[in-house]
């Protein structure tokens, strides 16, 4: 474990760091970047650069013609439901980080499901989203987070408020992705493929706090200070059930919903033990950060911390009547 953070109606109660990290500590949040990247579509919808998550995906790339009619009804939505309908890649996630990687690569994979069907956790596909914004805004996917989502919250900022702070040396960066490449000077802390796009689901380094701020931005309907940073419906949206994992629990708009403890528990999750898990009955946040290279054995840390200790510690006890 690398920290824990717990919020409760924005105080934060409790933070610990092991492991020599600490508050200023960056962190490969992994696939965490999904749930940004969902946010960010919201973003792009309030500011009218998307008309609708039923826009389908193939207008978006016009140079491409589909062998399969079934890609033609692939929307937005299906993007962020992990529900496009693709068939698993057969290799790893590196298929679009290759030299050889091109759209036309992404989108020739054979279909295996209706759109809308069936969820399949899909990175690949995933990444259209990531070429969408940059060709609708005009900037990298970093810029556009920087910009819209981190800077009304202070991300990326020291407690001053000054841009950058690991180019200043007043925080760490962590080592890039394993999976990714750094831009020339390093300024946005979002690794990049091999043609400079961020990927969409994976690749941001935040601090712990800033976890714990996107995940309060989340808990309060996407506003921040009484600025609407994510449109409160698409927020809404968001955690509602939109499709089911192979698991049996919920999953909406890059977010997993699972039940703990009872609770309805709305869980931004990375490879490796990277949690965001916002409980809104109670109020809460919380933050876990773990080294990635953790091996298969054992129950995941993060559910058993929040099931066994956290969970507990926050619901209503159960009482015995006096007799």
């Amino acid at each position: 474990m690398r920290s824990i953070l717990i919020v409760r109606s924005g105080y934060l109660l409790f933070e610990q760091y092991y492991q020599g990290a600490g508050p200023l500590h960056y962190h490969n949040i992994n696939s965490i970047t999904k749930s940004i990247t969902s946010a960010l579509v919201g973003i792009a919808l309030q500011e009218g650069l998307l008309s609708s998550l039923d826009q389908c995906l193939l207008p978006f790339f016009p140079h491409y013609f589909p062998d399969d009619v079934r890609k033609q009804d692939i929307t937005i939505r299906h993007l962020l439901t992990m529900s496009s309908g693709f068939q698993e890649p057969s290799d790893d996630i590196l298929t679009f980080l290759e030299d050889t990687a091109s759209t036309e690569k992404i989108l020739a994979r054979p279909m295996r499901h209706t759109p809308g069907k069936v969820h399949r956790y899909d990175d690949v596909s995933l990444h259209c989203l990531s070429l969408i914004l940059t060709s609708l805004t005009k900037m990298p996917l970093a810029a556009y987070a920087q910009s819209r989502l981190f800077e009304p919250l202070g991300i990326w900022q020291d407690e001053e408020g000054r841009k950058y702070p690991w180019r200043k040396g007043t925080s760490i960066k962590a080592e890039p992705h394993p999976l990714g490449l750094w831009t020339k000077d390093d300024t946005l802390l979002w690794s990049i493929d091999t043609r400079g796009f961020n990927p969409a689901g994976y690749g941001l380094q935040l601090t712990p706090r800033e976890m714990a701020k996107f995940g309060y931005l989340c808990l309060n309907g996407g506003s921040w200070d009484g600025l609407q940073v994510i449109p409160a419906a698409y927020m809404q949206e968001t955690w509602m059930n939109h499709m089911t994992t192979p698991k049996g629990e919920g999953y909406g708009y890059l977010w997993f919903l699972p039940q703990w403890n009872g609770c309805r528990v709305c869980c931004a999750a990375g490879h490796g033990g990277q949690v965001i898990a916002v409980v809104p009955d109670l109020d809460l946040v919380v933050v876990i950060t773990m080294q990635t290279h953790i091996g298969p054995d054992g129950p995941p840390l993060p559910p058993l911390l929040m099931k066994e200790f956290v969970l507990p510690a926050f619901s209503p006890q159960e009482t015995t009547p006096s007799v």
